[in-house]
């Protein structure tokens, strides 16, 4: 076989001085880049300064006479600046100083150019135009942002989500379902974030629990598992049994520990058998963890007696659970002290029962409780 020839001196001196030059390059541009926002942004600057007092005055709500308004709706030099600062103002004000600037954004043409951008082929553009009509908070709306829900670009997607959410209840029941479902994977692509849509269904209160209670039957685990999650947190307490179900055996353990927690959160105290049946060693992990959660949440002698017997389990972090959910009770703390004197008790357990009460010790030394 014959030998490899060395690599020459020359070349690698060719290829070191082509990166040097790329490097240089790459730098020239971002500070090229960074002069060009530089001088946009003053050049924004200077076109709104004639005109920053208006816009404090309106959102600031102290445009009493309405000058302010109508001398910023006649406003022709700052063009989109302006808009893009209504804009900006929209999303640290409610009340009466955000329908003043609505207005001025409707008179200005604005809100007509954002429902013309719904369709524009850039993804930025659509997701810029979604967030205005969100700000809106105008329910006329809901359709548009219904639409956005099934655009191509994921980013268009959660924006819709976000904004049907700063709807509230106006956007209604069927606002809800297409959350739920843009939930569900599409084209290989992620759907919508469970963090996002549990969010967007939290903020439509009442109304969405119509789709809570259909998206807990859907063949999509992600569905069940952001329907599981509002039902808790909205309280849907006529969801209470089929929670009870999913805790217990819905295939996916992420649903599992949404349902049991949720079901925490909605059951009665008559149920609590349900969770502490999910403390069993032959459940996952994470379920016997969500469980003791709920015990926590739910309370009653059953409730403790079922966390007090997993204090010295081998699963560190489930004593750990089980320990802090006792200490939310004072039944709970009740248990902890009685075991705290109790010299039969299990090493494994007493760690847990200390550490807990050392905790509510520091909590009380806080508070100046002595």
């Amino acid at each position: 076989m014959r030998d490899e020839q060395p690599i020459g001196q020359g070349f690698l001196d060719e290829v070191l001085v082509a990166v040097i030059v790329i490097c240089v390059v790459l730098a020239g541009v971002v500070v090229i880049s960074r002069v060009g926002i530089a001088r946009r942004a003053e050049r924004s600057r200077q076109r709104l300064a004639p005109l920053r007092a208006d816009l404090l005055a309106v959102g600031a709500g102290e445009d009493e006479s309405g000058d302010a308004r109508r001398r910023l709706v006649r406003d022709r030099t700052a063009g989109h600046d302006l808009d893009r600062a209504v804009v900006n103002l929209l999303t640290k004000v409610r009340g009466r100083p955000a329908e003043d600037l609505v207005e001025v954004l409707r008179e200005r043409h604005g809100v007509a150019s954002a429902l013309n951008a719904l369709g524009a082929a850039s993804s930025v553009r659509r997701a810029r135009a979604t967030r205005i009509l969100g700000l809106l908070r105008d329910a006329s709306h809901t359709n548009d942002l219904l639409r956005m829900l099934d655009d191509r670009s994921g980013e268009v997607r959660i924006v819709a989500a976000r904004a049907i959410g700063a709807l509230g209840p106006a956007a209604g029941p069927s606002a809800a379902g297409a959350v739920l479902r843009a939930v569900r994977s599409r084209r290989s692509a992620p759907g919508v974030p469970a963090t996002v849509a549990l969010s967007t269904l939290t903020q439509l209160g009442v109304e969405a629990e119509a789709a809570v209670v259909s998206g807990l039957e859907d063949d999509d685990p992600g569905v069940r598992n952001v329907a599981a999650g509002v039902a808790g947190h909205n309280l849907f307490l006529a969801t209470g049994p089929r929670l009870a179900q999913m805790a217990a055996s819905d295939p996916d353990h992420t649903v599992r520990v949404s349902a049991t927690e949720a079901f925490g959160a909605v059951g009665r105290p008559s149920d609590v058998h349900v969770i502490v049946g999910l403390l069993a060693p032959s459940e996952p992990a994470v379920v016997r963890r969500a469980a003791a959660r709920a015990l926590g949440e739910l309370g009653g002698e059953v409730a403790v007696a079922g966390l007090v017997s997993v204090l010295g389990d081998d699963d560190r972090f489930l004593a750990t659970s089980a320990a802090t959910a006792l200490a939310e009770t004072e039944a709970g703390r009740r248990a902890l002290r009685d075991l705290a004197a109790d010299e039969a008790v299990a090493p494994e357990a007493r760690s847990a029962v200390t550490g807990m009460l050392q905790m509510l010790d520091l909590r009380a030394s806080d508070r100046g409780v002595v």
